[in-house]
Order: structure tokens, then C-alpha cells, then sequence
């Protein structure tokens, strides 16, 4: 696979599989021996840790957005630099909808094999999504 069918893959990972919730296409998308080393609730490894991330994110702000803002290819690895929106809904990391909106910044690093992504390694600004949710307060500012 050349660098611009990752990043066609990626792009499937990142808008049809999260945003967009298709989880039937997740053995289309990823590996049989799938590693999401990412997450580090749920299941451990494999589809169904990334299918458990999938669907947690998704109960949760079943409006998920979102936008690429950087997007970098090379060889098997693609980077997606993403800004992320949707409406809490429903709960997620133990705290109850609140029915806010909220912008979040991810990253999420992605390896590919054959077309299918292999190995995936994801950042998330859980700390600003849950200040901004009023779920979590900030540091106490100076003076």
C-alpha cells in the first residue's frame, strides 16, 4: 500500500468508523491481530478495546464532530491532528450528561498494514473537555 491508501484508510478510521459511528466496518478497517495502544480501559488490546472506546465516545456525544486540522503521511503511519465537538448526552468517566457542548483536541497516531490498520495510539484533552463540561475545575488562578 502506498502512502496516499493509508491515508485514504485513515481518513475511513477517523470519519466513518468514530464520527460517524459504522462500527460494521471495523474488521474492514483494522487488522485481525489490531493493537489499540491508546486506551487503557476496557478490554485490553484488539477490536473490541477499540470498539468499547468507539461506542463509550459515541453514547456520550452521539453528535461527535470532526475536523482535521493537520494531517501527516508517511510510509504506514498516518497522524491526524483533530479538533473534536459534540454534545454530552450521556455519560462518560463516570459523571452524568450535562447537555453542554464542548471542543476537545485529539491525536491519534495510526499504522497500517495492507490497508488495514494495525497499530493506533491516541491522545485526548480529557482534562479541557471535562473543564469545559463544568465537570472539572481548573487550577486556582494567581493574584
Amino acid at each position: 500500500m502506498d502512502a496516499e491508501q493509508n491515508r485514504a484508510a485513515a481518513r475511513r478510521v477517523t470519519f466513518e468508523l468514530f464520527q460517524d459511528g459504522h462500527t460494521e466496518l471495523i474488521r474492514d478497517l483494522t487488522s485481525a491481530d489490531f493493537r489499540n495502544e491508546g486506551q487503557t480501559d476496557g478490554p485490553e488490546g484488539g477490536r473490541a478495546n477499540l470498539l468499547n472506546a468507539i461506542e463509550r465516545v459515541r453514547r456520550a456525544f452521539p453528535d461527535l464532530e470532526y475536523t482535521l486540522a493537520h494531517e501527516i503521511v508517511e510510509g504506514d503511519v498516518v497522524v491526524h491532528h483533530l479538533i473534536a465537538r459534540g454534545t454530552h448526552r450521556g455519560s462518560i468517566a463516570g459523571f452524568d450528561a450535562t447537555g453542554k457542548s464542548a471542543s476537545w483536541r485529539e491525536v491519534h497516531i495510526m499504522r497500517f498494514t495492507r490497508g488495514k490498520m494495525t497499530e493506533q495510539w491516541g491522545v485526548v484533552d480529557r482534562l479541557g473537555l471535562l473543564q469545559q463540561l463544568g465537570l472539572l475545575s481548573g487550577p486556582p488562578r494567581a493574584g
